[in-house]
């Protein structure tokens, strides 16, 4: 038997300042929803079970419907091409091979993190949670770090594009070109001379990238790698000025911090949602859902429901090991996952070490801007007693 979908509008709930109560009308409003030609998915065992199927839920036909120029290796392909590109990337993203690279991301934490320090107040988000997954990508990647500050500029400038209010007509459309061509001149440069990074290896060897395959998964680190570490450090500094007993806790005893780590990635994913078609019609929680249709997991409504392993849903718990999808799931799981559970880990022992005593500054109010693709505060005003 099944169920009739209503109709519900995300735009509508209170999201910008309590996603508890943003993410709960959604949940309320039932297991799956439609607005316009989308259905969304709300709930933890139908979002896992989408996340897990992608031969019911294409990845791939959702970018195809996006008519990007470039292959976004690997996000926008299922298995088993998927799969293939996955075993490439893996191998230089497992924690074993991301403790290569820690002592130069160490350095580069400290350093922004002296700097900040050395006053009595700061702007978390553009002064440390912007430059810092930056740095770190161009590290990655074997780039030249005296290019970060071009590489933020273009990567706001090609999110901007995603904005809800963006007119494409008026849109510029050179960083986006500048982007391109900037990759197309080191991956040509590293194919010829290539060193120890990740892209050179990637671009030698007997599974070596082509060049559009290359630029592909590079535009997608920088798109979809950078905002969504930048996300999770503003809300990670919000929580623990606002949480100041949770933050001595995670003073007094560093091995606490990864997972706290986690439980801020669960409750506020940076990528809350993710886009799938369907390859077939199917039948989710009693409701048809048609071959070909455009279906949204919700992960930041599976993240906070509540059940039986998943007490206290909208607080930080951070005894409990409890799953949730914050960096997706299933076989499209965040290839970068570990990156970021490293980078938070970094920015928050460096900051604790530097700066243990802070606040949000006076009348400063924790807004984001809602709809938009990305989870994140725009600013996050910090302040502390200096010397």
């Amino acid at each position: 038997m099944t169920s009739p979908i209503p109709a519900f509008d995300l735009s509508a709930v209170p999201m910008s300042r309590d996603r508890a109560a943003g993410w709960k009308a959604a949940r309320d409003a039932g297991p799956v929803w439609q607005t316009a030609n989308r259905y969304f998915l709300t709930r933890r065992e139908d979002v896992e079970w989408a996340l897990r199927s992608p031969e019911l839920f294409s990845s791939e036909a959702a970018f195809e419907m996006m008519h990007s120029p470039i292959p976004l290796v690997p996000i926008a392909f299922d298995p088993p091409q998927h799969t293939h590109y996955r075993k490439l990337l893996q191998p230089f993203f497992s924690p074993r091979a991301l403790t290569a690279i820690l002592p130069s991301l160490q350095t580069s934490i400290d350093a922004l993190i002296d700097a900040i320090a050395a006053k009595s107040e700061c702007e978390v988000i553009s002064e440390l949670a912007v430059p810092y997954p930056s740095t770190v990508f161009l590290t990655l990647f074997g780039l030249p770090l005296e290019d970060r500050e071009r590489l933020i500029r273009w990567k706001d400038a090609v999110i901007g594009l995603s904005e809800p209010d963006t007119n494409f007509q008026q849109a510029d459309p050179a960083p986006a070109l500048e982007l391109f061509e900037y990759l197309v001149q080191h991956i040509g440069s590293k194919r010829a001379n290539p060193g120890d990074d990740v892209l050179s290896q990637l671009l030698t060897g007997e599974d070596a990238l082509e060049d559009n395959e290359a630029i592909g998964m590079s535009f997608l680190f920088v798109l979809a790698g950078l905002d969504t570490v930048t996300s999770a450090i503003g809300f990670a500094l919000l929580y623990l000025a606002e949480h100041p007993e949770l933050r001595q806790r995670l003073i007094d005893d560093p091995e606490l911090v990864p997972a706290f780590a986690e439980e801020i990635v669960r409750l506020e994913p940076p990528a809350y949602m993710v886009p799938r078609v369907t390859t077939e019609d199917v039948v989710v929680s009693g409701c048809p859902i048609p071959k070909g249709s455009e279906v949204a997991m919700c992960l930041g409504a599976a993240n906070r429901e509540e059940c039986e392993e998943n007490p206290n849903p909208d607080g930080v718990e951070l005894e409990l090991t409890r799953r949730h999808w914050g960096f997706g799931g299933g076989p499209h799981r965040c290839v970068g996952a570990h990156l970021a559970r490293m980078e938070l880990k970094l920015v928050l022992t460096a900051w604790h070490a530097r700066i243990p005593e802070y606040r949000t500054a006076p009348g400063y109010v924790a807004d984001i801007r809602w709809p938009r693709p990305v989870f994140g505060l725009d600013s996050l005003p910090l302040i502390w007693a200096s010397g």
